[in-house]
């Protein structure tokens, strides 16, 4: 078992946990910040702790808050906005 702990960051990332088939990522957006589109050769799990975000993938944008989870295949682009100060952990995975 380990246990891993979120920092206060200031409108940044840390990697939680960075190994070949396994990252986990806490990021931390400032209100009207972007994450430009992007993809991951991993599958991807997104679960916001706090504020809101539109978060934008290949077919359809979705405004997400504390409770909502977004998932993603490999290779998917998606972009995100922050509408207000927001902290999400990022879970990546190569599962096969």
């Amino acid at each position: 078992m380990k246990k891993l702990s979120a920092n206060i960051l200031d409108g940044k990332f840390e990697h939680l946990l960075d190994e070949d088939k396994l990252q986990i990522t806490h990021l931390q957006i400032k209100q009207g910040e972007e994450v430009p589109s992007h993809k991951s050769d991993k599958s991807v799990v997104v679960v916001i702790y706090k504020g809101k975000v539109d978060f934008t993938g290949e077919n359809k944008s979705e405004i997400i808050v504390p409770g909502n989870i977004i998932t993603m295949e490999p290779n998917e682009m998606h972009a995100l906005k922050a509408i207000e100060d927001s902290d999400l952990m990022v879970i990546k995975a190569k599962i096969q």
